[in-house]
């Protein structure tokens, strides 16, 4: 029986598990290309007037968030996070993002519904969310040449 050298047998596993990294993670051509596609989608959630048209876009930004490359990772968490708890505070205040009206809130809402409604759209705006959207938006810019205008 023969044996083979140990860097044979290295350069074996390495040659078989290349491909498997190479299909693993997030590609960022994947991203851009994912960007690129919900960029209209992107455009009518910027221009909406209300947080409707915001959190009626979770489930793209999710997706966009699923896909993004390892260093935009953390930012994406941030700002679903943010947006989460906004979306979580409106349902359980058993009222829709589109029951606002010029940014004020239906009537029958109690004082803590209200308080925290308003704490969690506050925390959109918070500087660590601001930063998040940023680097979001400036790799967007910047790796895959779409303006998100966010």
């Amino acid at each position: 029986m023969r044996t083979r050298p140990r860097s044979v047998g290295a350069a074996l596993v390495v040659a078989v598990l290349l491909p498997l990294t190479g299909c693993g993670g997030n590609s960022i051509d994947d991203y851009c290309a994912d960007l690129t596609a919900h960029r209209t989608e992107m455009a009518d959630m910027i221009d909406s007037p209300s947080t409707s048209g915001l959190l009626s876009h979770l489930p793209m930004m999710r997706d966009l968030a699923d896909k993004a490359p390892d260093d935009l990772v953390d930012e994406w968490q941030v700002f679903l996070d943010a947006l989460g708890d906004l979306d979580k505070a409106i349902k359980d205040a058993g009222v829709k993002p589109s029951d606002f009206e010029d940014g004020k809130p239906p009537a029958g809402l109690d004082t803590a519904e209200r308080k925290a409604i308003t704490a969690a759209a506050n925390g959109i705006g918070a500087p660590e969310v601001v930063a998040a959207v940023s680097g979001i938006e400036q790799q967007g810019r910047d790796v895959c040449k779409v303006n998100l205008g966010l």
